[in-house]
């Protein structure tokens, strides 16, 4: 028997569409801000692990969990940008077989302006909808990140 329910229901909003069409958008402008900055040979999935970035320090598992990629992608990443002295492994001092990544002082320009460029997409946003429209806006989306889709209850077993 299906587990599947009788009436299929559809989104009303299709809200997960516009928030990755936003993301999207604010990434191209932060990756056009990097390579004005200097790095001409950054694209996006560069961006994707360094916005992962922690001063301490992520195992390669982490970043690929973050990114939602294989750990050998995110490793053909972390090798790439090791290679342009963006990142470095380092040893985890929690377990000294495993390696840590981090960025590396030569990325700092980088970060300071994708940082810049994302401040004033904050400001072109609070313009289009207004202080308090960005604040109730950022309080909402907290709200809704702090929220854990539910599980499906598997309706095997509840046969009569």
């Amino acid at each position: 028997m299906s587990s599947l329910p009788t009436q299929s229901r559809e989104p009303r909003h299709f809200l997960l569409g516009r928030m990755r069409a936003i993301e999207r958008a604010a990434h191209r402008a932060m990756l056009e801000a990097i390579q004005e900055a200097g790095y001409p040979y950054m694209r996006m999935p560069h961006i994707a692990l360094m916005a992962h970035m922690t001063t301490e320090g992520l195992r390669i598992t982490e970043l690929a969990d973050l990114m939602q990629v294989t750990k050998s992608a995110a490793s053909q990443l972390v090798t790439w940008l090791e290679g342009h002295g963006l990142v470095e492994r380092v040893p985890d001092p929690a377990d000294r077989r495993a390696a840590l990544v981090r960025a590396t002082h030569a990325a700092d320009a980088g970060f300071r302006a994708a940082r810049h460029r994302y401040a004033e997409m904050e400001d072109e946003w609070e313009q289009a909808i207004g202080p308090e429209g960005l604040a109730k806006l950022a309080a909402t989306l907290s709200e809704l990140e702090s929220l854990r889709p539910r599980r499906r209850r598997s309706r095997q077993g509840r046969q009569a």
